[in-house]
Parts: C-alpha cells; sequence; structure tokens
C-alpha cells in the first residue's frame, strides 16, 4: 500500500512558498493514510478570522484536487518535497509546484485525469472561458485563470473542471490568482514545470545558505524543516499588499498575519543576515497611528486597529547593534527607526500610565502578549515588571543609536535618564523584596501567581542589583518553571496552572525571553541549558508554538477559527535555528 514521503506533512502546516498566499492543504478531518486525504488548494488571504466567509469544516480551502481514472475517483496519499506536492494513486501521480507568488502548476504523465472541484467558494460564479483557451473563475476574493498547456479542459456543471491527458498520457496547467481581471499574459511566457521546480528549490537553497547552512548535527536533521516553515510564511512588499517591507507571518489559515513583536523576534532570530534582520525590525513601524501605536498584527490588506502587543522592538534593535555590522544600513533607514521607536516609547507614558507615576500599566490582556496568564485574575489596569522593562530597554537602545547617527548628546543622555529613572521606580513599587509582582493600581491587588512572565524582568540584566538578579534566577528554578521541554509559563506547582496559551503551556516568546533575560544578567550557562531543552522540544515534537509542559508534544488540539489544530508557526520554526545554532555548539 502506498504510504507518503514528506518533506513536511500538510497536516503539520499548509504547504506554500515565500510571497505566496496560495497554499496546499490536507482537508480539516484528514490523515495521513492512503485514501483518507484531500487535497485542497486554498488561498490564504483573510489574516486569520476574514476566511472569505467559508464554513468552518472547509475554512479556506477552496478547491479539492482528485485524481481520476476512467472518470472513478482514485484514493491517494500525498507527499512533499521543499518545492512539489505529488498527489499519488496506485495508477499514477500528479505533482504541483508554487512556480510563481501567484502561479501553481500542475502536471501528470500517468494518462490519468485530474478533478478540481469545490463544496464552496472558489466557483462563485459560472466559469467562462476566454477567447485565447483559459478560464477565468472566481476564486475566494480574487480572480482565479485555468490554464491548460497539455490535454484538455472540461467545464463541469456549477464549476469546477476535469482535466484529461492528452494522446501521450499527460496534462500540464496552470492556475493563477489576480486581484483583477486577468492581464492577458501570453501563454509562452510561464515557465516549464521543471524549470519552475528548480527554479523554486534554488531560491529556497540559497536562503538556507544565507542564514544556517548547517547546525550542530543533533538538531542538523530538522535545520531545512524549520528553514522552510520561516521561509514559506515570509513575505515581501509588492505594491499591491499591505506590506512595505519583508515581514514574516505566525502561520498559515489561521494567524495568517504578521505580528508586531513577533518581528522584533524574528530580527534576533535571522540576524545572521543583516539586511533582511533590519528590514524586518524596520517593517514593526510601517503601520504606526498618530499617537505612536504600531500595529498589531499586519494582514494582506490590514488596516490600523485598536490591538497592539508589547514593546520588544528595543531588545531587538540592541542585539542587532551588538551582534551585526549595521554600517551598510543607510543613515535615513536609521533615522526612520529612531523617530518611530523614539514615538512609541512615548506612547506609553502618554496613554497608558494612568495614574502618572511613570510606570505604565496594560488596559487590556491581549496587549500583554501573554493572552490568557494567570495573574490577570487581579484585573486591569496591571503594572507589571516585564512590559517596563523593555521599555527601559527601548530607552537604552535609543541611546545607543541616537550616539550612532548624530542626535545630539543631550538627547541621548535623556534616553538613558529616563531609563535609569523608570528602573527604580519598577524595583520599588514592583519589586516585594523576594520576587516580582503584579499590580492593579486601581484597586492595589497584587498577583499571587507563579507566572513566568512576571521574572522577565530579569532582562534589564546589570541594570539590576545582583541580590535582585540572584533571588529571581533562585524563584525561577525553585517553583517548578523548569520542565524537561523548557520553561512553563505557569508552574504545575501553581493553582493557577491550565494548560492554554500562557497558563502553564512551554510556549515561543517565554523561551526567547528567557534565555536572553539569563544571558544579560550573567547566567549563560543556564540560558545554554534551557535553551537547548526547547530546541530539543521542537525538533523531536514539531514546530508548534505551543507544547505541553507535561510531555512535551505539540499542542494540536487548540482550536481557532474552525481549524481542527494548530500548525507549524514560524516563530518557533526561526526560534529553534536560532536557539540550536547559538547553543548547540
Amino acid at each position: 500500500m502506498l504510504e507518503s514521503t514528506c518533506f513536511v506533512d500538510l497536516l503539520s502546516t499548509p504547504f506554500s512558498r515565500r510571497g505566496s498566499y496560495l497554499a496546499f492543504a490536507n482537508r480539516n478531518d484528514g490523515d495521513a493514510q492512503f485514501g483518507k486525504n484531500t487535497l485542497y488548494l486554498t488561498t490564504c488571504k483573510g489574516g486569520g478570522s476574514g476566511m472569505s466567509g467559508l464554513n468552518a469544516q472547509n475554512s479556506c480551502r477552496q478547491m479539492s484536487m482528485e485524481l481520476l481514472c476512467k472518470g472513478q475517483k482514485l484514493p491517494t496519499v500525498i507527499s512533499t518535497t521543499p518545492s512539489e506536492v505529488i498527489l499519488q494513486s496506485l495508477k499514477g501521480s500528479a505533482r504541483f509546484c508554487i512556480a510563481e507568488k501567484s502561479l501553481i502548476l500542475g502536471r501528470g504523465t500517468d494518462g490519468l485525469s485530474l478533478r478540481i472541484s469545490t463544496q464552496r467558494g472558489a466557483f462563485g460564479s459560472t466559469p467562462l472561458e476566454l477567447p485565447n483557451g483559459t478560464w477565468r473563475f472566481t476564486f475566494s476574493d480574487d480572480t482565479g485563470l485555468l490554464i491548460v498547456f497539455r490535454g484538455a479542459v472540461q467545464a463541469m456543471p456549477g464549476g469546477g473542471f476535469v482535466i484529461n491527458p492528452d494522446q501521450e498520457g499527460v496534462f500540464e496547467f496552470g492556475i493563477e490568482e489576480y486581484a483583477a481581471d486577468p492581464c492577458g499574459r501570453a501563454l509562452d511566457s510561464y515557465p516549464a514545470y521543471d524549470e519552475a521546480v528548480a527554479a523554486v528549490e534554488k531560491e529556497f537553497d540559497d536562503f538556507c545558505t544565507s542564514l544556517y547552512p548547517s547546525l550542530p548535527e543533533e538538531f542538523e536533521p530538522m535545520r531545512r524543516q524549520a528553514l522552510w516553515t520561516t521561509w514559506s510564511l515570509m513575505v515581501d512588499p509588492d505594491g499591491v499588499t499591505a506590506y512595505q517591507h519583508t515581514m514574516v507571518k505566525m502561520m498559515r489559515i489561521i494567524f495568517e498575519s504578521a505580528f508586531g513583536w513577533q518581528q522584533a523576534m524574528q530580527a534576533i532570530f535571522l540576524s545572521k543576515d543583516t539586511r533582511l534582520a533590519w528590514d524586518i525590525l524596520r517593517s514593526c513601524f510601517d503601520h504606526q497611528d498618530a499617537n505612536g501605536r504600531i500595529e498589531d498584527a499586519i494582514s494582506h490588506k490590514s488596516g490600523m486597529s485598536s490591538s497592539m502587543k508589547p514593546p520588544f522592538q528595543g531588545v531587538a534593535l540592541d542585539w542587532l547593534m551588538e551582534h551585526c555590522d549595521l554600517s551598510a544600513i543607510p543613515l535615513e533607514e536609521k533615522q526612520f527607526v529612531y523617530d518611530r521607536m523614539a514615538k512609541w516609547t512615548e506612547f506609553f507614558f502618554k496613554f497608558r500610565d494612568m495614574d502618572g507615576d511613570g510606570v505604565w500599566e496594560n488596559q487590556g490582556a491581549i496587549e500583554t502578549g501573554w493572552e490568557d496568564a494567570a495573574y490577570f485574575y487581579v484585573g486591569f489596569p496591571l503594572a507589571s515588571p516585564d512590559m517596563n522593562a523593555y521599555t527601559v530597554r527601548m530607552m537604552d537602545a535609543l541611546a545607543k543609536l541616537g550616539r550612532s547617527i548624530g542626535v545630539p548628546e543631550a538627547e541621548c543622555a535623556a534616553w538613558t535618564k529616563r531609563a535609569d529613572e523608570l528602573t527604580e521606580k519598577l524595583i520599588k513599587m514592583l519589586w516585594n523584596g523576594d520576587r516580582w509582582v503584579v499590580k492593579n493600581i486601581r484597586t492595589g491587588a497584587v498577583a499571587d501567581t507563579l507566572s513566568l512572565p512576571i521574572s522577565a524582568a530579569l532582562i534589564l540584566g546589570d541594570r539590576l542589583p545582583k541580590e535582585i538578579i540572584e533571588k529571581t534566577v533562585d524563584f525561577i528554578w525553585a517553583n517548578g518553571f523548569i520542565t524537561p521541554f523548557g520553561f512553563a509559563s505557569e508552574s504545575p506547582e501553581s493553582p493557577y496552572f491550565n494548560h492554554g496559551f500562557t497558563a502553564g503551556s512551554v510556549i515561543v516568546p517565554a523561551q526567547l525571553i528567557m534565555c536572553l533575560s539569563l544571558e544579560a544578567a550573567g547566567k549563560p550557562e543556564l540560558a545554554k541549558e534551557m535553551g537547548l531543552r526547547y530546541a530539543r522540544t521542537l525538533r523531536d515534537n514539531g514546530m508548534f508554538h505551543i507544547h505541553n509542559a507535561l510531555d512535551g508534544k505539540g499542542e494540536r488540539g487548540l482550536v481557532a477559527f474552525g481549524e481542527k489544530q494548530l500548525f507549524w508557526s514560524s516563530w518557533a520554526s526561526s526560534c529553534y535555528l536560532f536557539l540550536a545554532d547559538r547553543y548547540g555548539k
């Protein structure tokens, strides 16, 4: 019986490529076994919950691809390489490649036919044959064009197509996605299938070489899969979408957006390519409102919302200044980042410091980045040491960048002075002598949870007294946060422990932040120990951004937007590469 051979499994992540909104997916209740799958072509536009009005079971899966023999559907398995999806039956196969951002090519050579159909959505109107023999159809919110290069096409009643082979048993076709009417591209301008596959393979190989051409031996087996996951979720400016610089989206189909504080982390993860990392950091400030707040989630046609995420950009800027040669970055780009980051910093003191004491507060769970952290039970507005610590780091980074680009010394010194003052206020207000706490500034309530993010104030490093550093590290190691799989976001010993996102799981941001915090605090050996634990968890259990703190398994069963499970995340794949490379040597 046929078995799939997968570079990446479509049950773990839909298949795509850099810059593309097209992807291949298995059905929502699909399986990897022979005969228990359906291959779908999907457009991932929508940014997560958009989904073009499709029902939960289909999600964004517009078009199914089925092999036929004499009109009879064949049972199949789905295999993948870094550049192709292969639909295999006992009688033959069809191969597919995302040749260009908006173009897929397909080919079959075994005398079989291919049926392209949908349950709802893709063919909202009857397909129309154009004078040049191509077929125009509705493709979600866009327009699709079917081009048959070899074989014959048969339009199905109600929408859909059957592509039959020619006399040599071959069919070749393309499906191109347009935001407007098809542009009348000449048929001979489309790439040949083999040429397209080779071009995709080269692009991916070049990406691997530019960042992580190898990893320490124990992490090498998942290197290319991790790189592919990040590469396939990258988007570049194209003059049509909202993306003005390269960004990295979080996940296919659900959370199909680029999130602000994730871009800051991606800049660190991908900093072996200085130009790429700088562009990704700069992208954080492309969508900034008049008050200085930067947008939380950017999708292909994003508009400003009222959401935001933590100000981690200063940590990333400081990382790039310390670990990369930024001499080739034009002065005007550095000035852009300086100006926008300064405005972002001021936002928190103008619009999130309700009592005016110089320590700012979050006004809701979403903007903390932790969503379901246990300490939220004391309510909002909530002053927390980690959030303010990121702001201290941002002011320090502004002072450093400012000096490098000729900002007057008085202005740079003012940033440092404010950072000093905020550090002192944090210690006075949110250090209780033994541990960091969070506080509702209206009620005075202090949380008594064992929540890891609170201790991320350790990222202040040598700004903190040695006693506070030692007590914070001891608190983390003595209270159950340390698991075989990484840091638990809420200690399993806590009465508030829950599996969720930040109520007890092992999650990407907590691992990075705590590893960097331990390094800043002069504890590199502890950072290495925990970084390696987490890298091994990702290697062994997949590039999910949430893992179970008790067994290390990826949390597949967390449902969002009607999907059966979460998929692999670029947040996790990039973190894997960074930690494996940094600590595995």
